[in-house]
């Protein structure tokens, strides 16, 4: 009897060890508010909501389900997996093609050497923008892929109404609309002190218009954030267009400010100049997180375009009401391009009431 439960013991001890060994997480965001803006046309914030004063039920988050898995090769090996999925809690539709739109790639990874991994992802010069928005790129008080890229956008897929600054005439921007690039190859060095890095490289065929080479390389220990982002597409009918970006923060406690700056290529070939610069910053105030930014975005338009300024103050609040839920009001304001030479671009007013779960 007691053989009998000494091999059961040692049983359990080795299920356990390989549970321990192999995981996969369950994750995602459901996020549901009300909005309105006022009636413009066209307008430089909320992007995709109707084009009159109504209210109008919407996420500022993208909502999303996702997977992910770790498993512990030995050796100080491992490899990973993500897929994530899009949809609005409103409708239950689907947000975004592919069905897989966030994240779906494989990754192998060695302690001292650090992580390759392939498939969709987003690129290296894409985490840089997205530390140094307040707001994560979601909701009306946002900075923007759009706008702080200076308007560039990787080649992955057509391009959208909601790409940013919605009243750059849709010639001028460039055949994609995503912070992402499918059939990637991609490589990231392990932390040294703080330092690291990822480069890139993602194949066109036939998905997406050229081939795209990016890198990045970022600092973060204690109170300080630096990163620099570069990003390039070659070998397709987006030639010439790309993008440098750098970012600085510094963690004060009570705020951290923050300093955002990008220039850009895009447009047909490259043939149009952009740049931005955000100044922003978070402050804890009680039990939640006080958000502003304000970016200025200059494009080099085409001819017939009689303002090439775009100007977006963001102030926002989110209150925790646990680690996982919270409630937050955003409000941003911006003045649009004009579409035509002659016609003053019109104030957008925005501003959204909702409530963001994470599991």
């Amino acid at each position: 009897m007691k053989k009998s439960l000494l091999a059961l013991a040692v049983l359990g001890a080795f299920a356990g060890t390989a549970a321990a060994q192999s995981s996969v997480t369950i994750y995602g965001v459901v996020d549901m508010s009300i909005a309105k803006r006022n009636d413009c046309n066209p307008c430089a914030v909320n992007p995709g909501a109707p084009a009159n004063d109504a209210w109008t039920m919407q996420q500022s988050t993208t909502s999303r389900l996702g997977f992910r898995g770790n498993e512990d090769l030995g050796g100080g090996l491992s490899a990973q997996f993500q897929i994530e999925h899009r949809f609005n809690p409103d409708t239950g539709a689907q947000n975004q093609t592919p069905f897989w739109n966030g994240r779906s790639y494989v990754q192998l990874t060695s302690a001292a050497a650090g992580a390759v991994y392939l498939g969709r992802e987003y690129t290296p010069a894409f985490w840089v923008q997205l530390k140094s928005d307040p707001f994560g790129n979601d909701g009306v008080g946002q900075t923007g892929v759009g706008i702080t890229w200076a308007g560039y956008m990787t080649p992955d897929g057509p391009v959208t109404a909601t790409s940013g600054v919605t009243s750059i005439p849709q010639a001028a921007w460039p055949a994609g609309s995503s912070a992402r690039s499918s059939n990637t190859v991609g490589y990231k060095t392990p932390s040294l002190g703080g330092l690291t890095a990822n480069v890139a490289v993602s194949l066109s065929e036939g998905t997406q218009q050229g081939r795209g080479l990016g890198f990045n390389a970022e600092y973060a220990a204690g109170p300080i954030y630096a990163g620099l982002g570069y990003e390039k597409i070659t070998d397709g009918a987006s030639d010439g267009r790309g993008v440098v970006n750098v970012a600085f923060h510094y963690n004060l406690g009570f705020v951290k400010p923050i300093l955002y700056l990008a220039k850009s290529k895009f447009g047909a070939n490259g043939d149009i100049d952009g740049k931005v610069i955000v100044l922003a910053a978070t402050a804890p105030i009680g039990n939640g997180m006080l958000k502003f930014g304000l970016s200025r975005v200059t494009f080099d338009l085409p001819a017939g375009v009689a303002e090439d300024t775009h100007t977006k103050l963001g102030l926002g609040y989110n209150y925790n009401l646990s680690k996982r839920t919270n409630l937050y009001f955003d409000i941003g304001t911006a003045k649009g391009m004009a579409s035509q030479a002659g016609v003053e671009g019109e104030r957008s007013t925005a501003y959204a009431l909702g409530v963001r779960h994470q599991f």
